[in-house]
């Protein structure tokens, strides 16, 4: 049962990053907080990682502002995604993808960026997509509780009151 969920909750991760990569040049629609961070992360640790392997492989000089050709692809190729992703999760917070540009103000424009990347999405459907969510969107005390105890028997059904106290043979059983 352990196994199950955390596999399931690496197959979300890998999911996150994945769909930001497939969705490459969209901009419309609506992003989560989990793929927006997942993305950044995964970006990140893709970037340290060529930079390693472009120190030890081709002796890049990160001093200087060397880069070799391994920093470069990945830099390139986590570029647009980045810009997609980040218009997508302003999307998500209500906000147009012109807000992206707010960054371009020294220090105030980024910390309303990361103040909105951090920021709880809009519920149900905005006017720039549905929630990306789907049902799970819901605040968690509006969901029903996970139980294994059937419907009717959690709700007080009348007939699963009569089951429980009949035995096969139509007996009403006395319970002392």
């Amino acid at each position: 049962m352990v196994i199950s969920k955390v596999n399931n909750a690496g197959n979300k991760v890998v999911t996150s990053y994945f769909d930001c990569m497939l969705r490459y040049f969209e901009f419309s629609g609506r992003s989560t907080r989990r793929q927006y961070w997942l993305f950044f992360l995964f970006g990140t640790i893709a970037c340290g990682a060529a930079l390693f392997a472009d120190y030890t492989i081709d002796g890049a000089n990160l001093a200087e502002g060397e880069y070799g050709p391994f920093t470069l692809f990945a830099g390139l190729f986590h570029f647009m995604p980045g810009i997609t992703i980040t218009v997508r999760r302003l999307h998500d917070t209500g906000h147009s993808g012109w807000w992206y540009f707010i960054q371009l103000v020294p220090v105030i424009g980024s910390i309303a960026m990361l103040v909105w990347m951090m920021r709880p999405p809009e519920q149900g459907e905005n006017g720039f997509g549905p929630d990306p969510r789907g049902a799970r969107a819901q605040a968690s005390w509006t969901r029903p509780p996970r139980t294994t105890i059937p419907r009717q028997v959690r709700m007080g059904s009348s007939a699963a009151r009569e089951r429980a106290r009949r035995n096969s043979a139509g007996e009403i059983q006395r319970f002392i």
